[in-house]
């Protein structure tokens, strides 16, 4: 994975909340995925493009207790888990 490389929303995508997190469609691939409120608040602040680094560092503020290595985890997790079809990427600055 690219250091560099930004991830947003996929503007095709709804994402229906939930008590526990939400529910992602991709109308497009009629895909359907669950994320928990850790991916919620990840979901929002992706709005904006941002990189799997700032996207841990997000978590880390966000989240009393959660380390460093443990959000750039997660974050990564997150990226794998929904790119193509709910995340996109974005050109990598040079």
């Amino acid at each position: 994975m690219n250091a560099l490389q930004r991830y947003r929303v996929n503007p095709a995508v709804s994402c229906g909340d939930e008590e526990d997190g939400a529910v992602l469609f991709n109308p497009d691939t009629n895909e359907t995925t669950v994320v928990n409120l850790t991916g919620r608040a990840l979901w929002a602040f992706l709005e904006a493009a941002h990189t799997v680094a700032e996207m841990a560092e997000h978590l880390a503020e966000t989240y009393q207790g959660v380390s460093t290595e443990k959000a750039a985890e997660d974050a990564t997790g997150f990226v794998q888990a929904l790119v193509p079809d709910f995340l996109v990427e974005v050109a990598a600055d040079k």
